[in-house]
């Protein structure tokens, strides 16, 4: 990626100040800035990266260890994780040397439930759920 001074140089000392401020943060040791996230992550969907880090707050999840040890289906379930989310978790997994679809699905290498499967068997659940209660 283009260095700071070069970026501050062309675009502004406020576009770079942008890019370096912490903008995933968990707690101290589990924070990227806009930066670190594309150089080292390799995605770039700040928003996603927002709703996840104020989930794992919530959680009290603290570092991609703990993240991995996280099922991933209650994660999918909570209120605010999409397939965006996901897929910057599924980042920060194997930016620290974690198998994303050994973290998705532990069991069954071969057989693998996509999270679009997952949500729409999720839906009809809940669908089926009302009707039946109503």
């Amino acid at each position: 990626m283009i260095v700071r001074e070069k970026v501050e140089k062309v675009i502004g000392k406020g576009f770079a100040d942008k890019l370096d401020e912490a903008m995933f943060n968990v707690n101290q040791k589990f924070q990227y800035s806009r930066r670190e996230m594309v150089e080292i992550l390799g995605c770039a969907n700040f928003i996603a990266a927002v709703r996840l880090a104020k989930v794992l707050r919530r959680l009290s999840i603290n570092s991609p260890a703990q993240l991995y040890a996280l099922d991933p289906i209650s994660l999918a379930r909570t209120r605010g994780i999409g397939m965006s989310a996901l897929f910057v978790a599924m980042c920060i997994l194997d930016a620290h040397k974690y198998d994303p679809i050994k973290w998705w699905n532990p069991r069954d290498k071969d057989n693998v439930v996509k999270f679009s499967t997952f949500k729409h068997h999720k839906m009809r659940q809940a669908k089926k759920h009302a009707q039946e209660v109503a």
